[in-house]
């Protein structure tokens, strides 16, 4: 029986002390690796926050000092450089030039007609309809000839220098995009949704039928009815016009897709 106990009382012992020594082990590797740890967080540097740059860091060189409340003065210079056409100076005269340009922009691409922004560009005279011996309404051309100059003035810019422009005046149109467009929007991604808009518009063949309604006109077709105000708007400037408008947003879309940000 003596014999027994010691025997249990070995192998509990020896329990103890395989114990001991896993536990001893275990904290020792442990502080080890903490020290480790420490070291290493220690030494890693601590990250420095890159500040955003300022608008004033953002200009080009022949902007700088511009803000958006003193930037109409410039921004006619450097528009009138890009048109010959004499018309485009007389339009500049207006005044938030960039913000009218986010406005217009913002709306077309929400599919809402520019007209309250871009008031200087009211054609002369009314629109006008022709009825046909069987009733019909048809627009007559000479409303779509009030449209004729902004066509061509919009056609007569430079397409370089359009989008070399642009991208100097970003920091002014993004910082006026921040005065109306919701958070965590950005402005191109507006003035993609314009573009697209605008070029899907349809080239109106033939007569372009209307129906009147109690002060205005609606298209009789369903299909240009159904299109947003502001495609209907670009469709009653007439097919020719039309035309020369989508081409030079085709030619401002190619260009600003490979142009680099200006410094």
């Amino acid at each position: 029986m003596a014999s027994e106990n010691r025997v249990i009382i070995s192998i509990f012992v020896a329990l103890v002390v395989i114990i001991a020594a896993v536990f001893g082990w275990w904290f020792l590797i442990r502080d080890s690796v903490d020290e480790s740890l420490e070291t290493a967080v220690a030494a890693a540097p601590t990250p420095v926050p890159v500040p955003t740059p300022t608008l004033e860091e953002r200009l080009s060189s022949r902007l700088s000092g511009t803000t958006l409340a003193t930037s109409d003065i410039v921004v006619r210079e450097l528009v009138a450089e890009i048109s010959s056409n004499p018309d485009l100076a007389l339009w500049l005269v207006n005044e938030d030039l960039v913000r009218r340009f986010v406005a217009s922009v913002d709306n077309i691409a929400s599919g809402i007609s520019p007209r309250a922004h871009l008031d200087f560009l009211r054609p002369e005279g009314g629109f006008e309809v022709d009825q046909r011996r069987n009733g019909i309404l048809v627009i007559e051309s000479d409303s779509y000839d009030r449209y004729d100059l902004v066509a061509q003035v919009f056609s007569s810019v430079d397409t370089e220098g359009a989008v070399t422009l642009y991208r100097e005046l970003k920091p002014l149109i993004d910082e006026a995009f921040a005065e109306i467009g919701p958070a965590n929007t950005r402005f191109d991604d507006r003035l993609d949704r314009a573009f697209d808009l605008l070029l899907a518009a349809p080239v109106l063949e033939g007569p372009a039928e209307v129906e009147q309604l109690v002060v205005t006109y609606a298209w009789s077709d369903d299909r240009i009815e159904a299109l947003s105000a502001a495609q209907r708007h670009l469709l009653r400037m007439g097919p020719e016009n039309v035309s020369l408008i989508q081409d030079k947003l085709r030619d401002l879309r190619a260009a600003l897709a490979v142009s680099p940000v200006a410094d």
